[in-house]
């Protein structure tokens, strides 16, 4: 698989780094601006885990669409926050650690790093049962 970025041509405004986190509500916003504006920067880190992992593109567009950010935690290597993602996609519950680039305009610009991603046993009474009413 591919991936081609497709967010905007001109150089963002850029900003010092943040001193601290975004509340988790206020990351899940930035999160999904990011990625509906194109602007997900996939290493390749993270391409190994997909192939390890079995989860794709399509699922982490699930888990930023429908998940919730439940945790945060400092980077100090790489002077930024990490956010916790989670939610399910195609009945399989998944965790994304995504990075935030504070050097880029949060509101304007922001760029998200999915760092891995990781998934999880589901429940059976989470499951939803397919073609009906659970």
């Amino acid at each position: 698989m591919e991936y081609r970025y497709c967010g905007p041509t001109h150089q963002p405004q850029r900003v010092n780094a943040h001193a601290k986190p975004l509340t988790l509500q206020n990351a899940l916003v930035v999160i999904q601006t990011a990625w509906r504006l194109g602007r997900v920067h996939v290493g390749t880190h993270i391409k190994k885990r997909f192939a390890d992992r079995g989860v794709d593109m399509i699922d982490l567009q699930n888990i930023v669409r429908n998940g919730r950010v439940v945790s945060c935690q400092e980077s100090p290597e790489y002077r930024n926050w990490k956010y916790r993602m989670e939610g399910i996609s195609d009945d399989k519950a998944i965790s994304v650690i995504f990075a935030l680039d504070f050097g880029e305009d949060l509101a304007e610009s922001p760029l998200v790093i999915p760092v891995t991603v990781f998934k999880k046993d589901v429940p059976e009474e989470t499951n939803v049962v397919k073609g009906g009413m659970p």
